[in-house]
């Protein structure tokens, strides 16, 4: 690499980093601030808002590396111009052409980066998020819980307690509505919940109570005595309304999606129209460095207005580029054998 390349690739990378981080950080406290409630829940630690930065952090990066290398890439080749650094080039016999030499070497480096980020650790990133994110809805449940006050968050169960303390509660009463048709009612001097896996299910445990239990159809009134008991509890909605994940192609894996595009019986075209979808965007996303590498010389060489220029000319080809996906995506939606993209 010749000094002028090297030159020029300061002039890019400087702006491009600072873009970088500057965009992450936003996103990042855009996000954490639309999930306050829930990552700041009771139960919620500093430890598990820093979990979820990190693994949301290739999603972002992978999101604002096109858009930060193009105002990266206008800034620097934009101060040559303002400077009339391109006229010298000219001048002293080297073709203004050789600039995009330098952009669309390091725009090849990022694309490669970003497809290995968009499809490998990015979904990982997801899927780690999204099992975070079970995991501090579990713990703002049990945190959740107050003294003297019925809690019904659960699903068909109501939950008192007499006395709430870090150990768990102290005179419990349980209702179980999961069964209409027998309904059971559990009377405790002691009760907790206790997260169980990675999936929706949290762990009831009861110790020195009875419980009672009246089916209605056989006219029967049951009533047992328990040193320990414990019922696994799924929260069902309680964590799919919160975990923004949940459901979500994003978390699944790049082989879990091909096998779901793949044709079979068990899929319907609108599942498999998704799945294309999602893999496609893949792709696209990080590819487009290499198209902004390409418009970000010509650009920045003939522009006028300084940095608000360039800034508004990075802001035209992101708002260009998103256009375009969005009207793939949205062609892809309305194609017979997309079904309004079911299964989404």
């Amino acid at each position: 690499m010749g000094r002028l390349d090297r030159y020029l690739a300061k002039e890019i990378l400087l702006p491009f980093a600072a873009a970088l981080l500057f965009l992450v950080q936003v996103l990042l406290a855009t996000q954490i601030l639309a999930r306050a409630d829930l990552l700041f829940g009771a139960g919620a630690s500093a430890a598990d808002v820093g979990a979820v930065v990190l693994a949301l952090l290739p999603h972002f990066l992978g999101y604002v590396m096109p858009v930060s290398f193009l105002l990266g890439a206008i800034l620097g080749v934009g101060r040559l111009a303002e400077d009339r650094e391109i006229m010298a080039i000219g001048a002293a016999g080297l073709s203004p052409v050789r600039l995009v030499r330098v952009p669309l070497a390091i725009g090849l480096v990022l694309a490669s980066l970003g497809v290995w980020l968009s499809v490998f650790v990015e979904p990982a990133g997801l899927r780690e998020a999204q099992l975070r994110f079970n995991e501090i809805i579990k713990k703002n449940v049990s945190a959740k819980v107050q003294a003297g006050t019925f809690f019904e968050e659960i699903p068909q169960y109501t939950v008192y307690a007499e006395q709430v303390g870090q150990e768990g509660w102290r005179n419990v009463l349980i209702s179980d509505r999961s069964d209409p048709g027998a309904p059971m009612l559990a009377l405790a001097r002691r009760g907790r919940l206790v997260p169980v896996g990675a999936g929706e299910e949290m762990k009831l445990v009861l110790e020195g109570g009875q419980l009672h239990r009246e089916e209605a159809q056989a006219e029967e009134y049951v009533r047992a005595d328990f040193t320990r008991a414990e019922l696994t509890l799924g929260l069902g909605t309680t964590i799919s309304d919160k975990n923004v994940l949940a459901g979500s192609t994003k978390a699944m894996s790049s082989g879990e999606l091909a096998e779901l595009a793949a044709p079979g019986p068990e899929r319907t075209p609108g599942q498999r129209l998704a799945a294309e979808e999602a893999l496609h965007r893949r792709i696209a996303t990080p590819l487009a460095v290499i198209a902004f590498a390409l418009m970000a010389v010509p650009i920045a060489a003939m522009r006028r207005g300084g940095r608000a220029a360039g800034i508004g000319a990075t802001v035209g080809g992101v708002l260009a580029h998103y256009l375009l996906l969005r009207t793939g995506e949205i062609l892809a939606d309305v194609t017979p054998a997309g079904a309004l993209g079911a299964g989404r």
